[in-house]
């Protein structure tokens, strides 16, 4: 059997116990495929027929070939083979049975009529079936596949010479990519197995549509046999090509599709563009436009190399000249003199500080230069990302749902993005432009050492901008640069020329004052100093005082008051253009909106969807009655109410914000325009400026803003909340649907909540209410779409299982709200925490890894421990203290560090689990009567056995040891026993122990422990760890768990619990006996 052979039968195999598994589960995403379009029956019956499809390939005949090197590895493929037939015809025939009972019954769903066939047990054993199956794959026969596949070999097979050149060239890109191949050697491997099987499939047909076709036209053209059979393989070649070429676009689509996010062109969108006639310099001669010498870009275009590095003070209108130049017909003009006959890529990118976490990342920036590449570039997606290629293909050539599912990591992006740089550069000519380096949020350092490894590329130049920072300056400042304020003169004339004398009253002043009024236009042109913003802001003031009927004395006084200072201007425009009136207005505004930006940033990391607050849903935030959520009916606002509420907030930024606030992409509307013209209810607020965020959230400028409301009961989180209540009450269902808005302003509704908890307010418990109520009412009203609680479907569009029986105490639990959960507690009176399903306590402490939000809190586990929560209850193979335990490693350890680094996921600290379970420990030692924590009932992820394995494999060697038959130390252990475990760590364990054995628990019983990989765990006593992981190393700090041991009986005997290991013959009572033995003496 040859490798490739080997691989698509893996491939096959991991189809099959994918798809069976899915079925056992009734998985949504077989819903999905079929976009819902099928009845219970019809889907039954295309099931049973893709089994049957996955069953013929699982039935080709096997040649192995006895003397091969790999024949064992080939042997159990083909075993495997055998067992996946058998469980391939188990489900077939069940689900042939279910389409005939299907003819007397209607089953409701897919779901429905899998747990007709199959009771929860059957379904157990076989899902316990399928997961061997795939383990023994991924054991015995995925890694040795790995290790003798020759790229060399099989390009000289005569089945990889079957395959058309393209398919020859993916073929080749997901085999020899080899810690891509290794890491995601699963989808991979499926891809190969798909892309074989389709390319076979595909020849094998069309030989077979046109064998005859040849003999005639033999017989009628006269043509040789030999001509014509070149004719039909040109043919063949072509459909074979035709044919997945739709494929491979299709996947294509998948990939950039995932790329892509939301917000990747906003920010060049909404930079203001260039002021007519202003930065055309540009692309003049350097001679015809500069006060000062700067490098002439045009000639970098047409010749240049490396960087091209623009650079000016904070407001000078760097992101405007980026977005002139990247929108003029000029620049490709003149890139195309440089790339001549080669064919030219232009990307960009615009950073943005304010904006989502996407645009002012260096993940954000990578997935839109990588998108913007390969869309130009497509051929080289398989080549370049082979492992997320090969998802894209098989979810086309399955027909899955078209959801995206991708996570790139950062060193993911990184490698992919070099990669796809050198390949592209070989055959064309790259040009980027990067605006805004400094609004990225990191170190300036790592932005400037990315762009400078890469400006010695060959076909690849760099157009860059940014403040004159230090790292900057040090990276770009000897290339190509331009200081922009230095430039900018004439602009900025140009600019408040065209403004002022573009009004009515100042031409009319003009005539009148002749000279004074030119003298004011130069006086504001020399004091802005090169900062187009701060003359933008002027100019309004002096348009305001114009429209106050301003006369020449008025403007020049103006003039002379106004900062120079930007931070000096913003604070004139804080204190003195806001009237006093409007103070206290202004304060709840500025900081409502900062509110909603910190809740945004968790949502978004949440749903990865940006929701930054619109003008409509300030406008219900600012809302005067105090009740106004409570009392709205739930009905959607007709179109005239909408113009009156959004216009009305409209005028109350002007008013009350003196422009540091505005809305996104187009100036404020001007007087006298009506409510159905201005209003705009989805645009969205924003700070004027970068510059106006540093400002305002400076911490001393950000009290005197905060004092307007000291005193008083104001809480933005409990506005906000009563914000997302009312968009909630008027928003439309569509098509019977609750649309993901909804549920992403739930998201919203929930975090507000949580955040006014953390602020000792309980203002928001009568509000939490409402919500759930307004939920139930809208749910309810499509409950054949949505059985259960409205909490199971809120998270995004995931599921959550119907037999956990969610409700809003479950949600008060897993975002802390201890104030709400106490309150509806009272209400309950006797057992308030029984509910069925899963117990309250089990969601406090068992939350996944991967969607965990904010950690374990010790005041919800004291809340409920305070109201009967009994943490010895079992849910299924667990208990909270155990669940507990297991979270209190997964975050001190690798798993929960390195996903907290990654996705920027808040974790609870390690201080907060020590006090989680200290709550549990004492909780226990004052109970009586509840379930005794027996060490043996906590499973292998737990904390302490996790901690012992850490400290254990550490002194030990058991890490370097795959399992010890002889009972003897390897000579690399010598060298691992150096290592001596972290104090701190090893104190906290003895403690832990202690309490265990104080409270009645074996030190005979055992814990499994991990031998080499991830799979291979073995049953160890407790005994044996303790000794060699705390006396060892600290005999003092030990004495007294020791000393507790000695006097327990049970542990001189222990015969019984170790007669199972050949290799640990030796009792526990002799062990700690004879402590200065080792393990394997």
């Amino acid at each position: 059997m040859d490798p490739l052979t080997a691989l698509s039968l893996a491939g096959t195999i991991i189809q099959f116990v994918d798809f069976g598994n899915k079925i056992l589960r009734g998985s949504k995403e077989l819903y999905d495929s079929t976009s819902g379009a099928l009845s219970v029956n019809d889907e039954l019956e295309v099931r049973a027929r893709e089994l049957k499809d996955l069953t013929i390939k699982l039935r080709r005949p096997i040649h192995i070939d006895t003397t091969s090197a790999h024949h064992g590895m080939y042997s159990a493929l083909q075993t495997l083979c055998v067992a996946c037939r058998k469980a391939a015809e188990e489900l077939i025939a069940r689900l042939q049975r279910l389409k005939v009972e299907g003819q007397h019954r209607a089953w409701k769903s897919f779901r429905q009529a899998i747990k007709y066939a199959w009771n929860q047990t059957e379904i157990e054993v076989l899902s316990k079936k399928l997961h061997e199956l795939r383990k023994s794959l991924d054991t015995h026969i995925l890694a040795g596949l790995r290790t003798t596949i020759d790229v060399m070999a099989i390009q000289h097979s005569n089945r990889f010479d079957g395959l058309e050149k393209s398919m020859q060239t993916i073929l080749l890109a997901l085999l020899d990519h080899p810690k891509s191949f290794s890491r995601d050697i699963h989808d991979q491997t499926v891809a190969v197995a798909q892309l074989l099987d389709r390319c076979e499939v595909v020849i094998r047909d069309e030989h077979d549509k046109t064998r005859a076709y040849v003999v005639d036209a033999i017989q009628v053209l006269a043509t040789t046999e030999e001509e014509f059979g070149s004719i039909v393989q040109r043919e063949h070649a072509e459909k074979i090509h035709n044919n997945e070429e739709r494929f491979m676009a299709m996947a294509q689509e998948k990939i950039l599709a995932e790329l892509s996010f939301e917000t990747m062109q906003d920010r060049q969108e909404e930079v203001v563009e260039a002021h007519k006639h202003t930065f055309d310099w540009i692309f003049k001669p350097e001679s015809e436009c500069a006060q000062r010498r700067w490098d002439n870009f045009s000639e970098w275009l047409k010749y240049g190399n490396g960087t091209y590095w623009i650079n000016g003070k904070a407001g000078s209108g760097k992101s405007t000249l980026m977005r002139h130049i990247c929108e003029s017909k000029e620049t490709p003009k003149l890139l195309q003199i440089w790339a001549r006959d080669t064919r030219l890529t232009i990307c960009k990118f615009f950073f943005w500080n304010s904006g989502t976490m996407e645009q002012r990342s260096q993940t954000g920036l990578l997935r839109s230069l990588v998108h913007d590449i390969l869309r130009e570039n497509p051929d080289l997606s398989p080549l370049i990302i082979p492992s997320t290629w090969a998802r894209a293909y098989s979810r086309v050539v399955l027909s899955q749902a078209s959801k995206s599912c991708e996570t790139f990591t950062l060193q993911y992006l990184l490698q992919a993005f070099r990669l796809l740089i050198n390949r592209v550069t070989e055959t064309c000519k790259l040009c980027l432009f990067i605006d805004g380096l400094d609004e990225y949020d990191g170190e300036a350092a790592e932005m400037a050492d990315l762009f400078t490894s890469l400006s010695s590329i060959n076909n690849l130049k760099i157009c860059l901008s940014s403040r004159p920072l230090v790292a900057f300056d040090e990276a770009f400042g000897a290339g190509s640069t331009l200081q922009l304020q230095n430039l900018t003169f004439e602009d900025i004339r140009c600019y408040v020329v065209d403004k002022l004398f573009d009004n009515k009253r100042f031409k009319q002043l003009a005539i009148r004052e002749g000279q004074r009024s030119l003298t004011l236009v130069q006086e504001l042109v020399t004091k802005a100093d090169g900062v187009f913003l701060w003359v933008v802001l002027v100019v309004r003031s002096i348009l305001v005082g114009l429209s106050n009927r301003d006369d020449i004395d008025d403007l020049e006084r103006r003039q002379r008051e106004l900062p120079s200072d930007l931070s000096a201007l913003f604070e004139d425009m804080l204190h003195r253009r806001i009237a006093p009136f409007y103070q206290k207005q202004a304060a709840v505004l500025f900081q409502i909106f900062r509110a909603s930006r910190m809740v945004n940033e968790q949502i978004e990391r949440l749903f990865e969807v940006p929701s930054p607050i619109t003008l409509q849903a300030l406008s219900f935030a600012h809302e005067k009655d105090p009740d106004h959520a409570l009392n709205a009916p739930i009905q959607p606002l007709s179109e005239l109410e909408v113009s009156i509420l959004c216009g009305t907030m409209e005028d109350r930024l002007k008013n009350c914000c003196a422009g540091l606030l505005e809305l996104q992409g187009a100036s404020y509307s001007e007087p006298g325009t009506s409510p159905m013209e201005a209003a705009r209810p989805d645009a969205r607020v924003q700070y004027l400026h970068r510059t106006v965020k540093d400002y305002l959230e400076q911490p001393q400028v950000w009290k005197t803003v905060t004092t307007h409301t000291d005193g008083e009961e104001f809480d933005p989180y409990v506005m906000l909340l009563k914000s997302s209540i009312r968009q909630l009450k008027a928003m439309e269902l569509a098509k019977g649907l609750v649309p993901d808005s909804s549920w992403r302003c739930t998201a919203f509704a929930l975090e507000f909540a949580r955040m006014s908890e953390r602020g000792h307010s309980s203002a928001y418990i009568p509000l939490l209410e409402e919500l759930d109520h307004v939920l139930n009412v809208v749910v309810g009203q499509i409950g054949h779409i949505y059985p259960g609680h409205w909490s199971r479907y809120y998270q995004a569009g995931d599921e959550r299982p119907f037999e956990w029986v969610d409700n809003t105490l479950v949600l008060a639990v897993e975002y802390g709200l201890s104030a709400f959960l106490d309150y509806k507690f009272r209400q309950i009176g006797d057992n308030p925490c029984y509910k069925e399903g899963r117990p309250l306590l089990d969601y406090a402490v068992s939350r996944d890894i991967r969607s965990q939000r904010y950690g374990l809190d010790p005041g919800i586990i004291a809340t409920l421990l305070e109201h009967g929560a009994d943490p010895g209850q079992r849910y299924k193979s667990t208990t909270p203290w155990e669940n507990a335990l297991n979270y209190a490693y997964r975050l001190q350890f690798k798993e929960l560090k390195t996903h907290r680094r990654r996705n920027g996921v808040i974790e609870a600290d390690r201080d907060q689990v020590q006090e989680i379970v200290d709550r549990f420990r004492d909780f226990i030692a004052d109970s009586t009567g509840t379930s005794q924590l027996h060490l043996k009932s906590i499973p292998p992820t737990s904390f302490h056995q996790k901690a012992m394995q850490k400290h254990y494999q550490a002194t030990t060697g058991i890490s370097n040891s795959s399992i010890f038959s002889d009972g003897k130390m390897k000579p690399d252990d010598e060298k691992v026993l150096k290592s001596k475990p972290d104090r701190d760590t090893v104190l906290k364990l003895i403690s832990l122990f202690q309490t265990f054995i104080d409270h009645g628990a074996d030190p005979n019983e055992s814990c499994l422990v991990q031998i080499g990989s991830e799979d291979h765990m073995e049953l160890r006593p407790v005994l044996y760890i303790v000794n060699d992981v705390f006396w060892r190393w600290y005999p003092e700090e030990s004495a007294k768990l020791v000393e507790k041991l000695e006097q327990l009986e049970q542990c001189a005997t222990n015969e019984e619990l170790v007669s199972g290991f050949e290799a640990y013959r030796i009792t526990a009572w002799n062990r700690m006996s004879q402590i200065k033995l080792r393990f394997w003496a």
